[in-house]
């Protein structure tokens, strides 16, 4: 017999719920989040037990000390626990009892739980992204200030060359010691940036998916290791259909009799995931003639973004083969009926074969090439 442990996890707290397989409560209470009493109340827990927790911001240390007690721990999928609940009660002892009772019935909606390794380099990603946003944010007010000023603020304000190239000499004292801020704190942020890229250039190097990625024109560094992290396990996709829903790639449909709308793109998709293969599509598109005649097409026919985001879904499946056959990108068979390595005239994209002896991308600098990718 299997004990059902529903949890309801926040920043300080977390109320378990615990039932048997006839659904009768055993424990229900709150426990401190300190790794030592969550500990000690697992032990407590009738073995053996299946776990389920609601996906929060930050579940990494528990699920890690949960799966060291519990036969199986999962996930629970916030969004669509939400048809479950009830619409007029909400507490803290309701929801985990909901979640303990949706376990034990077997209709739990439950996501993916990525291991360790892969959640670290989220995280790096994450982090290289959010510096990005801030030395953004940062040369924007730079530019902005200046522009009050009557001074130039053309240029590419990224690059040490232009920020030295201000003027400061000739600003007021305190406008001086403003954009003098900013410059010290855009410097600071580009030694940041620098630093993660050699992190994830590392990380790429060894992993042999993302060497197969960057044979596709468009991807780097940054948008492969990216693109295989948000994905995790490609054998969870039993099609690319699936893929491409959990990419958020997949408009809405309402279909009721002989009506049939097709709506915006679903809000519950990997975030960061779409994000990317909107932001690299253009590059795709650019590389192949056939490709830029398919979008232009479509662009005539619907309208930008709705071209953008079908030449995206085409991007995605051909990401989809090369993950699932693990191997490089290929273009059409050639007259000897034998499949070739594509090659982008005019591409930085290096052969996989090239990447691993070399480790090198031709062409520009790795940092170069991850700052134009993510922008």
């Amino acid at each position: 017999m299997y004990y059902y442990v529903g949890c309801d996890l926040h920043k300080h707290s977390t109320w378990f719920y615990v039932a048997d397989s006839s659904g009768k409560r055993i424990v229900s209470k709150s426990i401190s989040n300190n790794p030592d009493n969550l500990h000690d109340f697992f032990k407590e827990i009738p073995k053996p037990f299946i776990l389920a927790v609601e996906t929060t911001y930050n579940w990494y240390f528990f699920v890690d000390i949960a799966e060291k007690y519990a036969e199986t721990v999962y996930l629970a999928n916030s969004y669509e626990l939400k048809a479950f609940a009830k619409r007029n009660k909400k507490t803290d002892k309701i929801d985990a009892r909901l979640i303990a009772d949706v376990l034990r019935k077997g209709f739990l909606p439950d996501v993916f739980i990525p291991d360790k390794e892969t959640r670290m380099t989220r995280e790096l990603l994450r982090y290289r992204i959010n510096i990005v946003n801030d030395r953004s944010r940062n040369i924007f007010r730079l530019k902005g200030l200046l522009d009050k000023l009557g001074e130039n603020s053309a240029g590419n304000f990224a690059t040490y060359k232009r920020l030295k190239e201000i003027p400061l000499e000739s600003l007021i004292k305190n406008y001086r010691d403003i954009a003098t801020g900013y410059i010290e704190r855009i410097g600071f942020l580009l030694e940041k940036e620098h630093s993660s890229d050699k992190l994830i250039e590392k990380a790429a190097i060894k992993d042999e998916d993302i060497r197969n990625l960057m044979t596709i024109p468009s991807l780097m560094y940054f948008s492969s290791t990216l693109i295989k992290s948000e994905i995790a396990d490609i054998e969870r996709f039993a099609s690319f259909n699936r893929l491409c829903a959990y990419a958020g790639l997949s408009p809405r449909v309402h279909q009721s009799g002989d009506k049939c709308i097709h709506g915006p793109l679903n809000k519950n998709r990997r975030k960061y995931l779409r994000w990317i293969l909107l932001e690299i599509v253009y590059h795709y598109v650019k590389a192949d003639s056939a490709r830029m005649q398919k979008f232009e097409h479509l662009k005539r026919r619907k309208c930008h973004n709705t071209a953008k985001v079908v030449m995206a879904r085409d991007l995605l499946k051909v990401i989809y083969h090369i993950l699932k056959e693990k191997r490089p990108y290929y273009i059409k068979e050639s007259k000897s009926g034998l499949r070739r390595p594509a090659r982008s005239k005019g591409s930085e994209v290096p052969r996989a074969s090239a990447v691993a002896s070399l480790g090198l991308i031709s062409g520009g600098s790795p940092s170069d090439i991850i700052m134009q990718a993510s922008k």
